[in-house]
C-alpha cells in the first residue's frame, strides 16, 4: 500500500484522507475481521423530514394482510408528487444497503403514476418499519471459513400471486457473509 501511494504522490498532488468512513451516505464501519455498511444517518434524516423520527416502530415493512389496490379516486396521475420523492429515497436505501425492504418498496412503486391514502399510508408504515431497524448494516466478515463455496444463492418465486395473478421472482447472493446482490 505504501508503494502504490509514493507512485501516485510522485505522479500526482494527492492528499491521503485515511480509512473511508463515509460514501455517498453509505456509512463504513470496519472491525479487525470484518466491514459493515449501512445507512444510519441517511434513514434518520428521512424520518425527521417526514415528520415521524418520534413514531413507533413496526416488525415488517408491509402488513401482509393488507392487499394493495388501485386508487379509488380515480384522479389523475402526478409523478413530481411527493409520493414518487419519498419512493426514490427508499429505492436508493434498497439499492445500497436495505435488501430487507426491497419488496414492500417495489410494490408500493407500482402505484407512483397515481397514488392514494392507501398507498401514502403503506409507504409510511415502511418508514415506521425503518425506524426500529435504522441501525441494520450488511456485514462482511472476514474470518476464514472450511466452505469452498465463497458465494451463496438463494432464489424464490411466487406464480399468479393472490392480489393481481402476476408472477414475481426474487434473489440473492452472498459472499464472506454479507450480502452482495439481490
Amino acid at each position: 500500500m505504501e508503494k502504490m501511494k509514493a507512485n501516485i504522490n510522485a505522479e500526482w498532488e494527492t492528499t491521503d484522507l485515511g480509512e473511508p468512513s463515509k460514501i455517498i451516505g453509505i456509512e463504513i464501519t470496519r472491525t479487525a475481521d470484518s466491514i459493515s455498511i449501512g445507512q444510519r444517518q441517511y434513514v434518520e434524516t428521512i424520518l425527521k423530514r417526514e415528520g415521524m423520527d418520534r413514531t413507533n416502530p413496526v416488525m415488517m415493512p408491509l402488513d401482509p394482510g393488507t392487499p394493495i389496490q388501485l386508487n379509488p379516486d380515480g384522479n389523475k396521475g402526478n409523478q413530481s408528487n411527493l409520493y414518487a420523492r419519498l419512493l426514490g429515497e427508499l429505492q436508493f436505501l434498497v439499492n445500497a444497503t436495505r435488501p430487507d425492504i426491497s419488496y414492500a418498496v417495489s410494490q408500493l412503486a407500482s402505484y407512483t403514476a397515481n397514488p392514494s391514502m392507501q398507498h401514502t399510508g403503506l409507504l409510511k408504515r415502511v418508514l415506521c418499519y425503518l425506524k426500529g431497524t435504522k441501525d441494520y448494516a450488511i456485514t462482511y466478515h472476514a474470518r476464514a471459513t472450511r466452505d469452498t463455496n465463497i458465494f451463496h444463492g438463494f432464489a424464490d418465486a411466487g406464480y399468479a400471486n393472490c392480489d393481481d395473478l402476476k408472477s414475481t421472482s426474487a434473489y440473492v447472493f452472498l459472499a464472506a457473509g454479507g450480502v452482495i446482490t439481490w
